[in-house]
């Protein structure tokens, strides 16, 4: 492995992109046992130095720690690397690419370790915020799983396991860490069960099929190789109670998944009461969260000397009720659009407009916080899907009931949304094509329906299973408009300043109403069920 140990950076730049990444990324994925991989590191650099050929999976995790600190980088970072941001982006490239050659070569075959499967995880978890879920990305997860069952780690806490341990002895790190790569990797299938793509409706892990305990509410150093010295209940905040919070609200998810029948097998309409009992488990898990990651000023203001000491936990909160919001708007979405006029299922409009405005402003708080954790929102792909997401269920509301005493509000949302998503391309050309598919979702149904608009100056909202309807004035569009927004093949070809924005929103206005709750749910799915895939 001498050859390809070639392309490590300098030991100097080694340890700064190192505490890069444990200081950004570490606490949005919370696998790593933070001073046992430095170590690892330095081991590998004085290695080196000897003439030492490094081990694959060693070479393999670094590359992953280096590749996603290049991700992630700071304006800060490049004045200590004395590099530019092109620079930055380039190396994410080639340290992500040789992380992925040392999997793939024929030659070099990956030991099944505890070191291989923090280096997929990363890897998987970098590309996933990267590239929108690509092959790639699930192949890495498959091959985790693989290795992990190898390795028998889903019977990692049976009475069996645990007594041998306390016979034979072990390294309590790597035990603490396997149970971090276990609940990474189920968090992430069940996630992703109810998450909107081509995955929903299924997971892979089943509670029955595994023994592994949550990882210990505590910080890295409280962990040694002969025991973990503390662990405190989740009243007290560590390096991994947002990792724990995102395990309990993946739990959830499959427990949609388990309660409602999957929409991509079977078309029978669950009982509105089950929809209320998924509900309120989600209103429960909000209401236990611990104080410091609730959102309520008071809570805010009574931990704020925990942010103080722990920056990052400003951050995870935001993340924490981003995904929370999501889901609920995913579950009441079936039920928003006859909400508005059928009083049965009000409150699932209720809920969808509140999350969906809540999630637009958790992201431009992002914005704010970001600049103290050294992360930037728009560029990871997931919070980009999910903002598009809750702006196309506010302009819908907007478009269907555009006499609500807050309809101009909402719109007001809805456009300052779709410009931070045109300004995240900015951010991050790996985004590009991504942030372009979701944008080019309402603009194709603009251009699909321009005909019809130019034929029509006045229509009626399609009538709702109450029989209800409401007349809308229609203007004719503008063909110049949409030509320049959108190509024939419904490529966008041209950036949108504010004043396009504001004739796109008008032609939405005069579509809206041409289409009906059916072709609602089509354009809905198709943000939910067609993320960019691409290979890596």
């Amino acid at each position: 492995m001498l050859d390809i140990s070639r392309n490590l950076p300098p030991l100097r730049q080694a340890k700064q992109l190192f505490n890069h990444f444990a200081t950004t990324l570490q606490p949005t994925f919370g696998v790593l046992h933070i001073p046992s991989t430095n170590l690892l590191m330095e081991r590998t650099y004085e290695g080196l130095l000897e003439g030492d050929a490094p081990s694959a999976e060693n070479l393999m995790l670094l590359f992953s720690i280096f590749a996603g600190a290049a991700l992630v980088w700071t304006p800060q970072l490049l004045v200590k690397l004395q590099s530019t941001r092109e620079e930055a982006k380039t190396a994410f490239q080639a340290y992500a690419r040789l992380a992925l050659d040392i999997l793939d070569h024929p030659s070099r075959l990956i030991q099944a370790s505890t070191t291989s499967l923090v280096a997929i995880g990363t890897m998987a978890h970098l590309l996933m915020n990267t590239d929108g879920f690509p092959f790639k990305v699930h192949l890495l997860r498959h091959r985790c799983l693989l290795m992990s069952r190898e390795m028998q780690i889903h019977r990692l806490d049976t009475a069996k396991s645990c007594k041998e341990r306390r016979l034979k002895g072990c390294n309590m790190i790597d035990v603490e860490v396997q149970r971090r790569i276990w609940w990474n990797m189920v968090a992430s299938d069940w996630l992703l069960s109810f998450h909107g793509s081509a995955f929903e409706g299924a997971y892979t892990f089943h509670p029955r099929h595994m023994n592994v305990n949550l990882p210990s509410n505590t910080d890295d150093e409280f962990i040694t190789s002969t025991g973990i010295q503390q662990d405190h209940p989740l009243s007290v905040p560590t390096s991994m109670s947002a990792f724990i919070m995102r395990v309990k609200c993946a739990a959830l998810c499959r427990e949609v998944i388990d309660t409602l029948p999957s929409i991509l097998l079977d078309s029978t309409e669950p009982d509105y009461d089950t929809i209320l009992a998924l509900d309120a488990k989600f209103q429960d898990h909000l209401n236990e969260l611990p104080v410091y990651f609730k959102t309520d000023p008071t809570s805010i203001e009574q931990s704020r000397e925990i942010c103080k000491n722990r920056p990052t936990i400003a951050w995870q909160r935001i993340s924490i009720h981003f995904a929370i919001h999501t889901r609920l708007c995913r579950l009441h979405r079936p039920y928003h659009l006859e909400g508005i006029t059928n009083t049965k299922y009000a409150y699932s409009h209720q809920v969808c407009i509140r999350s969906a405005q809540t999630i637009l402003e958790l992201r431009r708080s992002m914005d704010e916080i970001g600049l103290e954790v050294g992360l930037k929102a728009g560029r990871f792909l997931t919070v980009m899907h999910h903002v598009c997401f809750a702006a196309l269920i506010l302009a819908m509301d907007v478009s269907f009931n555009p006499s609500a005493p807050d309809a101009e509000h909402r719109k007001t949302k809805v456009l300052a949304a779709y410009q931070t998503l045109e300004k995240s391309k900015q951010e991050s050309n790996y985004l590009l094509e991504g942030i372009q598919k979701n944008l080019q979702t309402l603009m194709s149904t603009l251009h699909k329906n321009d005909h019809t608009i130019h034929n029509s100056h006045e229509s009626v909202l399609p009538s709702s299973s109450c029989g209800q309807s409401h007349s809308v004035t229609v203007q004719p569009s503008s063909t110049t408009v949409m030509n320049g927004l959108v190509d024939g093949g419904g490529a966008l070809i041209n950036d949108i300043n504010e004043e396009g924005w504001e004739q796109l929103w008008s032609e939405f206005v005069a579509v809206a109403p041409e289409l009906d709750v059916p072709q609602w749910s089509s354009l809905l799915e198709d943000v939910d069920f067609n993320p960019p895939l691409n290979i890596f």
